[in-house]
């Protein structure tokens, strides 16, 4: 099967510094672990991956991740939303409703 063509995406400004996840995360205010669900989502600051040649590795530009903080405080930006919580149901009350597994 043939791999779709990926196409480039725009590079840091020149000069300007790449952070690490961990760094970016720690300037947000978030854990890493959220700044990536945030960047598989397509949410929050852009994210770039190092040619292979630097171990393929995601980073932020500084300027960026500073402008990303710097919306959210003047509440030009929301945060994205957390994901809602599925309800636990006991076996009780899918018996109740007629959602018990067959």
């Amino acid at each position: 099967m043939p791999r779709a063509k990926k196409t480039a995406e725009p590079a840091p400004l020149v000069g300007d510094r790449l952070l690490t996840p961990a760094e970016a995360a720690r300037r947000i205010g978030i854990v890493p672990g959220t700044l990536r669900n945030w960047g598989t989502a397509g949410k929050g600051p852009r994210r770039y991956r190092m040619s292979p040649d630097f171990g393929g590795r995601v980073r932020y530009s500084e300027h960026e991740v500073d402008a990303f903080v710097e919306a959210v405080k003047a509440g030009e930006l929301a945060r994205p939303p957390k994901s809602p919580a599925t309800p636990v149901r006991s076996r009780a009350e899918d018996a109740q409703t007629g959602d018990a597994a067959a």
